[in-house]
């Protein structure tokens, strides 16, 4: 191996690791406040159809010491939420309140921890306490508080979103991605669209260009309730609104989405959980590649996770709060994919160097490879399968009646209400990603085999640099242009490495040498080696005698 090699791979990790915590976008500081003392604005909330569901309403009241307080309420069929924030004059929060369900939950913000009460519906009381991030924002208030941005065309910044709910913490990107003209109840505004990316989630949000810059449009992907702008009034003195007679919801659980169920069980679950399994027999009869192999590989991929998990989380892209979680997208994109692209194919060229030192062609690397997508794809199976299985569990409680806690209750129907909403197809969608990526791993794996068939490092660099192009992509294309397009494009790549795995198929006189280089000694290849010995020995004894 050149002596170069190893200490370039640590240092690209350790670089990783360095930049994990560098800032991105501008540095979050809010502008004067745009809402004045009074301010009210009323908001309707409709499902991902269209629906009215409901109302909320904001309004803001300031203290003579420059607190500001906002006071919120969200009114729904079966459900009533009200609360306040405090926030001082530079709009970092104090103290919160929110009654949901009959129990109730007070924040104090101190200068270095978060304290949380949770007093249920019984009268039991908890609390939790958590560090205080010097972004912190109360999740009650803020999308109203990014108002007081100083949002623009290409404007990005990061913040710290305080979830007392759950007692979490969450990183937010915020970026505007352009302006748009919206119409709503309250009137035509022009407004600049915002997405607010935690993780894997994202959120759209439309403010006005124009002062007090309202909030237009807000829509929550996951669930898909939208809050569109009704009214807003500057008057301290105007009278509540009413909130708009709701649609009325099922009491019950959302519907059976038959057609999900059917995609799962007949397509994804056999996709992820046997067809790998298959590969590996069919590799095994074919080619006489051992099962040992298969399960090497499997391991293999259990091992990459072990560095590439807490990898992951020191750069803040598990976790939150820092890192580069919160850089540019694209930024962000492509370290997630050189994270994942260093640690396999790393894990892959040291077990093969290490552990199976006599493993060496084209044919063992398809059954290694087998066997590491087959572990991934096998763990994705049997954890989707879990959550269907608890989800029709769930579906078949009566929430009301097992007493969770209003938020703990809230926070299940909405999963539920994801869950059983998302596209029939989905299941389907999922199943065959994992078959586009068994195809990737068996390529990267015969890329990576190569490195020592052909002793040359850059069949290493190159599986590095295919594997990070690949999860790049996917993290890119899931924020951007949605799932449907990410497998669009892993199935073009994991067709074209394909294609690239026959080609690669060792010549016979290739195979030929490294079966031979590879093998055990025979014993016509020990013969030789016992005559010289007997020679010796025959030697050695008419030379005592003589």
């Amino acid at each position: 191996m050149k002596r170069w090699f190893a200490p370039v791979i640590m240092a690209g990790i350790a670089l990783m690791l360095l930049v994990g915590c560098g800032p991105a976008g501008q540095p979050f500081k809010f502008d004067t406040p745009p809402w004045s003392d009074g301010e009210v604005t009323v908001y309707d909330v409709l499902s991902r159809e269209g629906a009215t569901l409901g109302s909320t309403r904001w309004s803001w009241s300031r203290g003579a010491d420059g607190v500001w307080t906002q006071a919120y309420e969200l009114t729904m069929t079966g459900r009533h939420d009200r609360g306040e924030v405090v926030l001082d004059a530079d709009l970092r929060p104090l103290r919160s309140w929110r009654e949901m369900s009959g129990s109730r939950l007070e924040t104090i913000y101190g200068v270095e921890t978060i304290t949380i009460s949770r007093t249920a519906a019984d009268g039991k009381i908890t609390s939790q306490e958590l560090k205080r991030p010097a972004d912190a924002v109360d999740n009650e208030i803020s999308l109203q508080a990014q108002r007081a941005l100083p949002l623009a065309a290409g404007y990005a910044t990061r913040y710290t979103d305080v979830i007392p709910a759950t007692g979490l913490t969450a990183p937010i990107q915020l970026r505007v991605t352009g302006a748009e003209t919206l119409t709503v109840p309250a009137g035509t505004f022009a407004t600049w669209r915002t997405v607010m990316s935690t993780g894997p989630t994202s959120h759209d949000a439309w403010y006005g260009q124009a002062a007090p810059y309202p909030l237009v449009k807000y829509v929550n992907r996951s669930s898909g309730a939208t809050f569109v702008l009704r009214s807003i009034s500057q008057a301290g003195a105007a009278a509540p609104v009413a909130p708009t007679a709701a649609a009325a919801a099922p009491a019950g659980p959302p519907a059976l989405n038959v057609g999900l169920l059917v995609a799962a069980f007949a397509v994804q679950y056999p996709l992820m959980l046997i067809l790998p399994i298959l590969l590996g027999w069919r590799l095994r009869r074919r080619y006489g590649v051992s099962w040992a192999i298969f399960g090497v590989g499997a391991l293999t991929f259990i091992a990459s996770q072990v560095v590439h998990l807490p990898l992951n989380w020191a750069l803040g892209l598990l976790g939150g709060g820092r890192g580069v979680a919160l850089w540019p997208l694209a930024a962000m994109a492509l370290v997630a994919g050189l994270s994942s692209g260093v640690c396999e194919e790393g894990a892959r060229w040291l077990v093969l160097r290490f552990f199976l030192k006599r493993t060496r062609g084209w044919r063992p690397a398809l059954q290694f490879g087998a066997g590491h997508g087959a572990a991934e794809a096998i763990i994705f199976g049997l954890l989707a399968l879990l959550t269907t299985i608890q989800m029709l569990a769930l579906r078949s409680l009566d929430l009301t009646a097992v007493q969770l806690p209003g938020a703990t209750a809230d926070q299940v129907r909405a999963a539920l209400a994801q869950f059983w909403g998302q596209p029939w197809y989905m299941p389907a969608v999922a199943g065959l990603e994992r078959v586009f990526a068994l195809m990737i791993h068996v390529a990267l794996a015969v890329l990576v085999m190569r490195s020592f068939t052909h002793r040359n490092l850059l069949y290493l660099a190159a599986a590095i640099g295919v594997h990070t192009a690949v999860n790049t992509w996917a993290v890119w294309a899931m924020r951007t242009v949605g799932a449907l397009w990410v497998e669009v494009g892993v199935a073009v790549m994991a067709l074209a490495l394909l294609w690239l795995t026959s080609r690669l198929h060792d010549k016979p006189a290739e195979a030929a040498a490294v079966a031979a280089e590879t093998s055990a000694p025979t014993a016509a290849d020990l013969k030789p080696v016992a005559l010289t010995a007997e020679e010796l020995a025959r030697r050695a004894d008419a030379s005592r005698y003589q």
